[in-house]
């Protein structure tokens, strides 16, 4: 038992050591002091967890050899403290825990995230190091000490009782004031530890089951007919043509400008943002478009936003573009305007875009061009490297030049692209910083915010920078695209791939909302629209426009996900949308105003504000919808049971 308490004090210096030296070098907000000393609680779970689980091989071994089962215990013990540090670590720098997710990245993909993160250097590594060393020469050196026997049988039943799945035991949402807290007060190798049994032991339990089949589900504009059982996606292609009567009629082929934005979340952009917003080119874009103030990206991730944006495709296992090669056939924007009116197509991007695999993807589209930092030309300028020598790429007004050079060339043909911009990322680092550092000061002090918004503000001053320096370049595009004689017969449409975790997210909602802007100079009305949408929503209601307007024929049957963009003006959730919060994760549903997030039930507020909820009914209707989602998603993707062989016609790869 000596060893079991050595082990539970090295447990809570690494929670020391994350309230006095993490919490200031990484500008935690205000009031993460209390926060973590609350943890402290759940460190002492994990140690009681983790003795629970190490002492019955620890005793197995003592029957044969007593230093056999002491070294067995200290090298488990030590393993599991620098797993906790090094979790910790990340927890520290990208403000939101690891779990399962790490699994579903390539080493590749991991070394250059981290990289990313300017946070390679050698002091904490030599930090850590000592401290093991010390912890191993603690275990060796310990003094021994008896318990009286009811002692230990109360430590013993304290143990075993912290792996029963008692509510208490785990960090409760409602007692946090939003989910940074949540998150800091969480041991961290706990929530790794149960992420990773949840997507290991629960997703095999589902894929035993059998999804529910139903002809009809009712949505807020008719109903999806669904078509063929082997196919639980496929119904009857009718989403109504919302956008038609904000437009002149499409008398030509109108080119369509994706601009899907880095990190861009309602939080710090747009009319009303909680944290005042940072982007006052793009709110005054806003004031000339249709926007959706109230939209949802379907991930807290980049994997998920182009399947999502483009094709209103389900997840498969890891995220849709994970599944590489073998992704099951599927409709998309790209390739049916591609193979029904001939339109050229690119994606430009400043990083690699084989990250995530949205090269595949792409390709599978018909993308014409694909522009990345490994062929981006010469006269192009990348983003400053981080304290370790790393950058990822081109920063965004970069992006936008190299992309508007690109299509000087090409003003004729119909066009789709897309632009995926990438300053808005760790490790935060643009062109012109000191300028946009002063820059962020100057509009804190136009915006005027309550004193403890502006305090909190204050400590991302380089992410809100960022932001800035994005709003200029996105103006610049404008500006330069203008020009060009196709500029009148292009519709652009921005938004958010998902919220900025580096500025601490508030509620398990807030990372997914982010703005949604449909621009053209064809529009015959601006809008502005408080109805809940998601990107799932927008590849049929752009289909349902041209077709409506005869530029294309649309399939008669489809497989989105969405229902199309609802022009509500008033705040309402009309439709359900299964969320992924990261790679492997699949633990969000919303279905009208209720959002199941991670088996809590919440209401969802007019200000997309939640609360939690005593609604038990409630709650295992929308675990039972998650579960049929998941069941259907795996089936769908695992099978290639998608779309039928009729529709292929409308793919490029089965052209």
């Amino acid at each position: 038992m000596s060893l079991s308490f050595i082990l539970a004090v090295m447990i809570l210096l690494v929670r020391l050591h994350e309230m006095v030296i993490l919490s200031n070098y990484h500008n935690y907000p205000p009031g993460s002091f209390s926060t973590l000393l609350f943890g402290i609680k759940y460190d002492i779970i994990l140690y009681l967890r983790v003795s629970a689980v190490l002492m019955i091989p620890f005793l197995l071994l003592g029957l044969f050899s007593q230093k056999a089962a002491r070294v067995f215990f200290i090298s488990a013990s030590v393993l599991l403290v620098l797993g906790d540090m090094l979790l910790l670590k990340y927890f520290s720098a990208a403000g939101v825990p690891l779990g399962a997710d790490l699994f579903a990245y390539s080493i590749d993909e991991i070394t250059q995230t981290v990289k990313s993160s300017g946070e390679i250097n050698v002091w904490p590594f030599i930090f850590m190091t000592l401290f093991l060393v010390y912890m191993v020469r603690v275990f060796i050196k310990h003094v021994y000490y008896k318990l009286k026997p009811w002692m230990l049988l109360l430590i013993s039943a304290a143990m075993f009782a912290s792996l029963a799945p008692f509510g208490f035991l785990k960090p409760q949402p409602s007692d946090f004031e939003n989910e940074f807290s949540l998150y800091a007060a969480t041991n961290k190798l706990n929530f790794f530890s149960e992420s990773v049994l949840k997507r290991y032991v629960f997703n095999e339990q589902i894929d035993k089951q059998s999804y529910t089949f139903k002809t009809n589900v009712a949505t807020a504009d008719g109903s999806f007919t669904y078509l063929d059982e082997d196919y639980p996606f496929l119904h009857q292609e009718t989403t109504p043509d919302v956008l038609g009567k904000y437009f002149e009629p499409l008398e030509t082929k109108p080119n369509i400008v994706f601009v899907i934005v880095e990190s861009l979340g309602r939080a710090y952009s747009g009319k009303d943002a909680y944290l005042g917003s940072f982007t006052p080119f793009l709110d005054s874009l806003m004031d000339r478009s249709l926007y959706w103030e109230n939209s949802l990206s379907t991930s807290g991730r980049t994997f998920a936003v182009l399947p999502s944006t483009l094709a209103s495709l389900p997840f498969g296992d890891r995220g849709f573009t994970e599944l590489g090669e073998d992704m099951p056939d599927h409709l998309s924007l790209m390739s049916i305007l591609k193979t029904q009116a001939g339109y050229n197509s690119s994606f430009t991007y400043g990083g690699e875009a084989h990250f995530d695999n949205m090269d595949v993807f792409l390709k599978r589209q018909g993308t014409d061009k694909i522009i990345d930092n490994t062929g981006f030309g010469t006269g192009y300028e990348k983003m400053p490297a981080s304290a370790s020598g790393f950058s990822w790429g081109f920063g965004d007004k970069e992006i936008f030049r190299r992309y508007i050079d690109e299509i000087k060339a090409d003003t004729a043909s119909a066009r789709m692209d897309v632009i995926l911009t990438l300053a808005m990322h760790s490790p935060f680092e643009v062109e012109n910083q000191e300028y946009y550092l002063s820059k962020f000061n100057e509009r804190l002090a136009e915006l005027k915010l309550p004193g403890k918004t502006e305090a909190f503000n204050r400590n991302y001053e380089k992410q809100f920078s960022t932001v800035l320096y994005f709003d200029d370049a996105l103006r610049y595009f404008f500006y330069e695209f203008s020009k060009l004689p196709s500029f009148n017969n292009t519709i652009f449409v921005i938004t958010g791939d998902h919220r900025m975790p580096e500025i601490p997210i508030s509620t398990q909602l807030d990372r997914f909302h982010v703005p949604l802007v449909i621009y053209s100079p064809m529009l015959k009305k601006a809008a502005k629209f408080s109805s809940v949408v998601s990107h799932f929503d927008i590849t049929p209601s752009l289909l349902a426009l041209l077709d409506a307007d005869s530029i294309i024929s649309r399939p008669k049957a489809a497989a989105w996900i969405g229902h199309g963009l609802d022009d509500e003006e008033d705040f309402r959730v009309a439709n359900a949308y299964p969320l992924m919060r990261n790679k492997n994760e699949i633990l969000d549903f919303i279905d009208g105003e209720r959002m199941l997030a991670n088996k809590e039930i919440y209401q969802i507020y007019e200000n997309m504000d939640i609360e939690t909820v005593n609604e038990p009914d409630k709650e295992k209707e929308l675990e039972a919808e998650l579960n049929n989602f998941l069941l259907k998603n795996n089936h769908a993707c695992k099978n290639n049971k998608l779309i039928p062989d009729s529709l292929k016609v409308y793919t490029y790869h089965g052209q």
